[in-house]
């Protein structure tokens, strides 16, 4: 359940290979971000199954799914526990100075963002906030509120709270990058699960930019009637149609993609991200019982 850009997409893909756990396609549903998530349970489970995990078979102990959006909205929590009271949650975590560059790079890849510039982009959030220099093709603005989605600390604390330190896996990007096989280990032990007998696990963490303007928005972000149109036919089990239009938009996405060069952070904007996030790292250090200290900038 996040947060982005902490190795989501690499654990995703390890624990969908294993043979007890169906892993939802698409991996982020944000199903219980919206109103079916408030229907009785017989009706969540029929919709949220349907929708997203239609491989499941009954060797399938586990189901699980990777939408990033359910650690910073606390309705979505409660949802996920009306709808499984044993539920677990996995939760990436990342120094912020590192995390939202990278964030940054990858809402222009999927056009949510139109400010290449970070520090640009990070000093319009009070505007956006009042719903101003939204992009045009921004799916929601709250995810151009770069600092919310760097404070890491207050939204563990506030899932501690709602579900139990118990039910929470807390995973530092450092540490699954350093070891993913061990971390992967780990998890399938919280998960109540044995070990696949996997002796590797990639971590693939890259910037990605476009080469063609003109094309992305087909295959990353497409307009609203299309979004509208391949939303149906996945509702409506167009098995044929879905087995044609995802390898061809798979294909156009690899011919569109690029790496993008990391771009270090100017001191002054460091220094500044440093002074806005020390009280949240800190509040991350109590919770974890680790010294994070060592990511921000010394005080002037």
């Amino acid at each position: 359940m996040g947060a982005p850009r902490t190795g989501t997409t690499s654990l995703a893909k390890a624990l969908a290979a294993h043979p007890q756990i169906c892993f939802s396609k698409p991996k982020e549903t944000h199903f219980f971000l919206g109103r079916d998530a408030d229907a009785g349970p017989d009706a969540v489970r029929e919709r949220f199954e349907r929708a997203y995990f239609r491989t499941l078979q009954p060797e399938h102990r586990v189901i699980a799914e990777g939408s990033v959006s359910y650690l910073y909205d606390r309705r979505a929590i409660e949802r996920i526990l009306r709808f499984d009271p044993d539920a677990r949650f996995v939760v990436g975590l990342r120094n912020p100075l590192d995390l939202l560059p990278s964030y940054h790079a990858r809402l222009l890849y999927t056009m949510d963002e139109d400010v290449a510039d970070f520090a640009r982009a990070w000093a319009l959030q009070d505007r956006r906030r009042r719903g101003e220099a939204i992009p045009a093709r921004c799916r929601e603005p709250r995810l151009l509120l770069y600092g919310e989605v760097g404070r890491l600390g207050r939204h563990l604390r506030r899932l501690i709270e709602v579900t139990g330190r118990e039910r929470c896996f807390p995973i530092l990007f450092d540490d699954f990058r350093a070891d993913p096989l061990g971390m992967y280990r780990q998890l399938l032990a919280f998960a109540g699960l044995p070990d696949d007998g996997r002796t590797e696990l990639r971590h693939k963490n890259e910037r990605r930019t476009y080469r063609h303007a003109w094309l992305q928005p087909l295959v990353m972000n497409p307009p609203a009637p299309i979004a509208r149109l391949a939303g149906l036919f996945s509702a409506t089990g167009h098995a044929r149609l879905r087995a044609v239009v995802r390898p061809f938009r798979r294909k156009l996405k690899r011919i569109n993609m690029r790496r993008a060069p990391r771009a270090a952070l100017p001191i002054e904007l460091r220094r500044e991200l440093s002074d806005y996030f020390r009280e949240d790292v800190a509040e991350l250090s109590r919770l974890l019982r680790r010294d994070f200290s060592n990511w921000l900038e010394p005080r002037a």
